[in-house]
């Protein structure tokens, strides 16, 4: 086996559908590069694989590639090669990005990876702008003083190669917003996205996310109806990144399109898969919940065809939807204590009550959240 064969493998495996096929090929490549000891190839595979999953898969796994891949960088002699071709600044980004999403990683860890990643960008000359784009995303689950500080660093720093896109940037100042409670300020930011002038492929949907969950803790049902179908038409079923816009999807459809909301969970417990990225997970197993809670008064049984590795699958495929419903709540509630806990604050908590009392309230009702 050498680089070269290698090399052709990996342009062989950039022509696979994306899914389980092509995700084996990436850590297969990864696996040979490592045991012939082709530096090189080892970090560029670890890169692009990424890559991969942070456009089309389970995010909260690039933690451990990033991981690997900056342990092999501290191999070398110096930070930047001389043809300028490296990784480094993306690996670090994707890193930073699925902080926010792994709860298991304790924040004292979270703050010394951020602290080295900090050296080496300052180190790279690039990226800065991204840099505290992700850190005022990261604090602002957890800090909001030091969210606006971060903020503030972003906007006084100049865009360059390495920089988000221009509607990305907006959506995250828009959510940091959001999350503190200042509307105005959030529309105000939102409405250049909801307008249509800013785009790409995580905006608008990310912003509808934020306003359909919002409109579902009011029961806001006409308003929360038309962003899930949104967020539908331009969401692929198949993808697990996708998994957090589809949760939200669920809970909106249980209380406006049953019928609907049934086929969705049901082809989602199909090909069950507990994700790394907690975030999303959450979102799913909140709808999973809401949709078991109210659908259980006109359902009591559920017939659905589960993998025999989901934790509660049954060899006669009919499911009672309280147990199913228990489940998932208790899942549910775990996810938002492990956050929480992370994080010093109550905001995963305050989302999960919300979902539940929302349930029995009537549309548009103004109840506690106020």
């Amino acid at each position: 086996m050498t680089e070269e064969q290698l090399k052709m493998d990996y342009k062989k495996c950039l022509s696979l559908p994306r899914g389980k096929e092509r995700m084996d090929t990436f850590q297969d490549l990864i696996r040979r590069a490592d045991l012939i000891k082709a530096h090189s190839l080892s970090k560029y595979f670890r890169w692009m694989y990424s890559s991969e999953l942070m456009e089309y898969g389970d995010q909260g796994k690039v933690f451990p590639l990033v991981a690997e891949y900056i342990a092999l960088r501290e191999t070398e002699k110096q930070w930047t090669p001389p043809d300028g071709e490296d990784g480094l600044v993306f690996m670090v980004d994707y890193c930073m990005e699925v902080l926010c999403y792994l709860p298991q990683i304790p924040l004292k860890q979270a703050e010394q990876i951020i602290a080295k990643f900090d050296k080496m960008i300052l180190y790279n000359r690039f990226g800065r702008r991204l840099f505290y784009q992700r850190l005022f995303r990261f604090y602002g689950d957890i800090d909001t003083l030091k969210a606006l500080e971060y903020l503030k660093k972003f906007k006084s720093t100049r865009r360059d190669l390495f920089s988000d896109c221009r509607a990305c940037e907006q959506a995250d100042m828009v959510r940091l917003f959001f999350r503190m409670g200042d509307m105005a300020t959030a529309e105000n930011l939102a409405s250049p996205i909801f307008d249509g002038l800013m785009k790409c492929h995580d905006v608008p949907r990310n912003i509808w996310l934020l306003y359909l969950q919002r409109a579902l803790d009011y029961k806001e049902l006409s308003k929360a109806s038309s962003l899930a179908e949104s967020l539908y038409a331009t969401s692929t079923l198949g993808d697990p990144s996708d998994l957090g816009y589809f949760g939200a999807i669920l809970r909106c459809w249980t209380f406006t399109a049953p019928k609907k909301a049934t086929k969705l969970f049901k082809r989602y417990l199909i090909h069950w898969e507990v994700l790394w990225d907690k975030q999303k997970w959450f979102s799913f197993i909140v709808g999973a919940w809401v949709y078991c809670k109210v659908q259980k008064a006109h359902i009591k049984t559920l017939k659905l065809e589960l993998p025999s590795h989901c934790p509660f699958w049954k060899e006669t495929n009919i499911y009672d939807l309280a147990q199913l419903e228990d489940w998932f709540y208790l899942q549910a509630v775990d996810i938002a204590n492990k956050f929480d806990a992370r994080n010093g604050t109550n905001r995963y908590t305050l989302a999960l009550n919300r979902a539940k009392f929302s349930i029995n309230y009537k549309e548009g009702e103004k109840f506690w959240l106020v």
